[in-house]
């Protein structure tokens, strides 16, 4: 099994979190540990082989910029690209690691089935030294499916929490303090991925859109539309109730910013489910465009990027770009 090591690659959160009371667990500090001393005391077969550890951050991840994720990228990028990388792990924080997947996933998925290779996200509920901690369990299923991917087929951008292995681009962050938070609603891989990857450019510049996330409810109203727009935002996401349905202020106000050339992307609040184009009154008749399986978070950074693609492409038509991811 030592052919080859694997790249682990740190950004921080509760899994090199360390609490102050260990009977408290959720009074920690995040990215206190350093990413090479998360795999110190794991117990690992002797010929598991070489671990390369690189911190390319050390966060709480409710902290993450679009700069850090270029910074991950392009690292995870030069690990595909080694010949001596047999797979690549990232110990990530829960809160934002659902958009570090969507955005490796649109950005380097095809390169990553390209080579074979698995980039897996792990992280932890619990803080290092509290009792029962869930970091080490994870870390350690995490390097086990990186360096088998080859054999069982297992390659591209995944996730592993609580025991589960699924699609990176499924991370949704669904319960605040359960183990399972991420992948609750996630599809579990269990044999050979025979999916689809998106294929956009990985971004080189830390100037991304201006996309903003809006929210309907009852008593909605339109002005915070009106003022992003006024203030020439790039893109909007709406966080619909239901099945991404929106309140009727906040709808006017959505079609007029789409009229003004402003990407729309219709989403829901509700954390699972598909949001699909409505039949009375179709997206693409108000210029939107539905997220689909996408949360609002993952919707932006999805809109971020096709926005990017379609600027580099010089063309107008975001929306298939979009649709890829």
């Amino acid at each position: 099994m030592n052919s080859g090591h694997i790249l682990l690659l740190g950004m921080g959160g509760t899994i090199a979190g360390v609490a102050m009371d260990r009977a408290k667990p959720m009074a920690y500090q995040a990215g206190a540990i350093p990413v090479s001393g998360l795999v110190q005391d794991l117990e690992l077969d002797e010929d598991f082989g070489e671990i390369e550890a690189v911190q390319v951050a050390n966060v709480d991840s409710r902290h993450m910029t679009e700069e850090l994720l270029i910074q991950l990228g392009w690292a995870v990028k030069d690990g595909l690209e080694r010949p001596d990388i047999v797979g690549i792990v990232v110990t990530h924080g829960t809160d934002t690691m659902e958009e570090t997947g969507i955005f490796l996933h649109a950005t380097l998925g095809k390169l990553a089935s390209h080579y074979k290779k698995a980039v897996i996200l792990t992280g932890a509920m619990l803080p290092a030294n509290a009792d029962h901690a869930d970091g080490p369990s994870n870390l350690r299923a995490a390097l086990y499916l990186a360096k088998e991917a080859k054999q069982t087929e297992q390659f591209g951008i995944l996730a592993v929490m609580a025991g589960k292995l699924c699609l990176a681009r499924e991370l949704s962050k669904q319960h605040t303090h359960a183990l399972d938070a991420l992948v609750v609603n996630a599809h579990e891989i269990d044999g050979p991925i025979h999916k689809r990857q998106a294929d956009l450019s990985l971004p080189g510049q830390a100037q991304w859109p201006w996309v903003e996330v809006v929210t309907s409810h009852g008593g909605a109203s339109g002005k915070l539309v009106d003022w992003l727009v006024s203030e020439h935002v790039d893109g909007i996401v709406v966080a619909g109730t239901g099945q991404g349905s929106i309140h009727g202020r906040l709808a006017d106000a959505l079609i007029k910013a789409a009229e003004l050339g402003i990407p729309v992307v219709r989403s829901s609040r509700t954390g699972a489910g598909a949001v699909f184009s409505e039949i009375s009154e179709p997206d693409s008749a108000r210029n939107w465009l539905s997220a689909r399986d996408l949360s609002p978070p993952k919707a932006r950074i999805a809109l971020q990027l096709a926005i990017l693609e379609a600027n580099s492409r010089k063309t107008d038509d975001w929306q298939s770009i979009f649709a890829t991811i």
